[in-house]
């Protein structure tokens, strides 16, 4: 009886989705009938002329049988898509992967295109395959969070039964084990960062679903641990690796506002002033640029290392198998070759270097032979290398950090659909110069906020000028000055160690502004922009309660607007809004009738009809500041949303809306026009949508108890489910 509710109420529900399917194709075929020309302009072939035609013809049974097998066609794919996705997945791994052990990789294939080309199979089949799944999910329970496992475990029954090509009588099997594994050993040991002795005497890692998930990409029989959360530091190390691109990128931003800074005057005179122009640079630029480079060669070397030590520790229970996030040899082979790069990279620049000092006569005057920077006069040979680096950096920057696919693209539409729809290259690439621009004009003034306002902020300060600690010598091309720490002995005095401290502190708190300004230059433009964009689509006047509402029949704008959008029975639509509104008491019932007169309208539909002389007597402009100002707002909003769609529909495409198929209350709608909630899967007897019924009961003792079938006392099993516990109501219960 238990596995009899679990497939009757699944077989329930599937039965409402293919019927929901049936009158969206009728609905289809309703507005070819009555629109004979498809979406391009050209006309509808014969065979659609021909299926529209046939609509008339309520009583046509092959129609109706044409349409089931449609729907079920339809509703099967639609079910079975993950399933779908997992095959492709796994039939594409490569012969040295651990997950072409023990599975057929034709199989997996020919399954693949049996659920994609179900034409030709018999509806009843096709509902019965679907209907496994369904059943799968249901008696799974927190199985369902694993969709991957499923698959897994579905293919294995389908290929049990005979495969999806066999026609004849089938029986699908259910290891109920296999199913629930992973959930027991869940139950024993949920923590992720401590080993614990499971039945099978092995001290493992706390399970999760993610585990069990995985395992089901990765083609495992045994679900088992197959990735290691970090903890303590290695969450932090965890963080710099995930975000090593926009720190990166940032860090770059903030070596482009140095170089800009000591060219900009903004600072003291002997770091800013006389270094050249930013294509010509002298004295402290050209250290720069070479110091710069080294320093980032260096970072990328740790970077890089770091990153393929972590990666092989953090996925070792999975390599050598094939699942999203599973290092390769392709990943490790390239993180491997830019550490490599970058420190040939690093040590070249090293090894051809040429710093040297800025004399202190350089910060008053830049006449030659007082100031002359030798270097500049063989400029390129100087730079040759250091130039060659940052440009092999910026193309490795872009190709290994550049947008790539994601995964898993299967169940989206092909390339001639989204040019169709207005998803082709051209407005793939129009969009992304829009993005690139925006993002290049926020660094853009992340840069000018960092030369003109952050950097000037420690001018002076250094350790070199300020503490007189010449520790990088000619590299940071700063003169020899005289401090607290000029002597040796005074390295390690009190006064030495406070002014180090102090200058460090000064800089990191800089470098720690020029990460986070990004932040809000960026919320200050999408305010900016996001106020402009609200402007031109008229938002700012979304609540505006300022504004009258004409309902007069034929005559106001708002009638027009509301006969147009939901046809010609408008007015009862009008009148179950107001109806609402006076439930939720936001609006008094003299106010109410006000509303519903205003339309020409009684509220209530039970009485006598308006006669024509009351009706142009009560019929005024509706002024929503008379009304409270929560229901006076949501009356404004669903007008001025009224006013959008119309202008969205003439500018996009004025006949995108069909007023008599497409209206809600038109002579041809169909309610198959509404999309459906076909993807909501429900486990056994759960409320998706609950009612005012379902959420009011619960609280009585009676409610705990198991009912009878067809409320019938004292006859029958006992097998349908308490209504509640006997003490809270269920709106309780699902409150807490």
């Amino acid at each position: 009886w238990w596995l009899c509710q679990h497939t009757t109420t699944q077989i329930a529900t599937l039965e409402k989705q293919v019927n929901m399917e049936v009158a969206a194709i009728r609905a289809l075929r309703s507005r070819r009938l009555h629109n004979p020309t498809t979406a391009k302009g050209k006309p509808a072939d014969d065979e659609e002329s021909q299926a529209s035609a046939a609509d008339g013809e309520s009583d046509s049974e092959s129609t109706a049988d044409t349409d089931l097998a449609k729907a079920m066609q339809v509703i099967h794919r639609r079910t079975l898509e993950g399933f779908i996705t997992w095959c492709n997945y796994v039939s594409s791994a490569t012969l040295g992967s651990l997950c072409r052990k023990g599975l057929d990789m034709d199989a997996l294939r020919d399954m693949s295109a049996q659920v994609m080309e179900n034409a030709t199979r018999p509806p009843d089949r096709l509902f019965v395959e679907a209907l496994v799944l369904r059943v799968m999910e249901s008696v799974g329970e927190q199985m369902l969070q694993c969709p991957e496992r499923l698959s897994y475990l579905l293919f294995h029954t389908y290929q049990e039964a005979g495969g999806l090509w066999d026609l004849g009588p089938t029986n699908f099997t259910i290891d109920m084990d296999k199913l629930h594994d992973g959930l027991v050993q869940m139950n024993l040991h949920t923590n992720p960062y401590t080993r614990h002795k499971m039945p099978n005497g092995k001290h493992e890692l706390g399970l999760n679903f993610d585990d069990i998930n995985e395992s089901g990409i990765q083609c495992r029989e045994n679900v088992t641990k197959t990735f290691k959360e970090p903890a303590s530091m290695m969450v932090v190390v965890d963080f710099l690796l995930c975000y090593r691109v926009p720190i990166m990128l940032k860090l770059y931003c903030l070596t482009l506002s140095g170089y800009i800074y000591l060219g900009s005057h903004q600072g003291d005179d002997i770091t800013t002033t006389h270094n050249g122009t930013f294509l010509a640079p002298k004295w402290l630029r050209i250290n720069f640029l070479q110091y710069v480079a080294m320093g980032d060669a260096a970072v990328w070397m740790l970077i890089e290392a770091v990153l393929v030590l972590y990666v092989a520790w953090q996925r070792w229970p999975s390599l050598g198998y094939r699942s999203p996030g599973i290092p390769g040899l392709r990943f490790m082979l390239t993180h491997l070759l830019n550490m490599c790069c970058s420190a040939m990279g690093g040590l070249w620049v090293f090894a051809e270097r040429d710093f040297l000092r800025k004399p202190w006569e350089c910060a008053e005057s830049d006449v030659v032979g007082v100031c002359h920077d030798p270097r500049a006069d063989r400029l390129e040979d100087v730079l040759k290398v250091a130039v060659s680096y940052w440009v092999c950096r910026a193309i490795i920057f872009v190709l290994m950090n550049g947008k790539v696919e994601p995964i898993f693209l299967y169940g989206t539409p092909d390339s001639a659909r989204r040019s169709d729809s207005g998803r082709g290259w051209s407005a793939n690439l129009a969009r992304d110069l829009t993005v690139n621009l925006a993002w290049v004009a926020m660094l853009g003034t992340c840069i000018f906020a960092e030369v003109w306002l952050l950097l000037p902020t420690i001018k002076g300060l250094d350790w070199s000028t300020t503490c007189g600690l010449d520790l990088l010598g000619d590299v940071s091309g700063l003169p020899a000055s005289t401090g607290v720490c000029s002597e040796s002995a005074q390295g390690a005095s009190f006064q030495c160690l406070t002014c180090l401290s102090s200058v460090g502190t000064g800089w990191l708190l800089v470098l720690i502004s020029s990460l986070v300004d990004i932040y809000f230059v960026f919320y200050l433009a999408s305010a900016v922009v996001g106020g402009i964009m609200g402007h031109h689509r008229h938002l700012n006047d979304l609540k505006n309660t300022s504004l009258p509402i004409d309902l007069r029949e034929h005559q106001g704008r708002e009638a027009s607007l509301f006969e147009r959008t939901f046809g010609p029975g408008w007015q009862h639509v009008w009148r179950v809004m107001v109806k609402g509104l006076l439930a939720e008491s936001l609006i008094s019932p003299k106010q109410a009738q006000s509303l519903a007169q205003a339309a020409g309208i009684a509220l209530d539909g039970d009485e006598a009809p308006m006669t024509q002389r009351s009706r142009v007597k009560n019929q005024k402009p509706i002024h929503l500041t008379r009304f409270p100002a929560l229901a006076a707002e949501r009356l404004a909003f669903f007008f001025q949303s009224l006013k959008s769609i119309e202008e969205q529909s003439l500018v996009k495409s004025p006949k995108s809306f069909e007023p008599s198929t497409d209206a809600l209350t038109g002579a041809d709608f169909d309610p198959g026009s509404i999309p459906s909630l076909t993807q909501i899967i429900p486990a056994y007897n759960e409320v998706v949508i609950p009612s005012v019924e379902f959420l009011r009961s619960g609280a009585e003792p009676d409610d705990a108890k198991n009912g009878s079938p067809d409320d019938q006392p004292g006859l029958g099993d006992l097998t349908l489910p308490p209504q509640g516990d006997g003490v809270n109501t269920n709106l309780a219960f699902m409150i807490s």
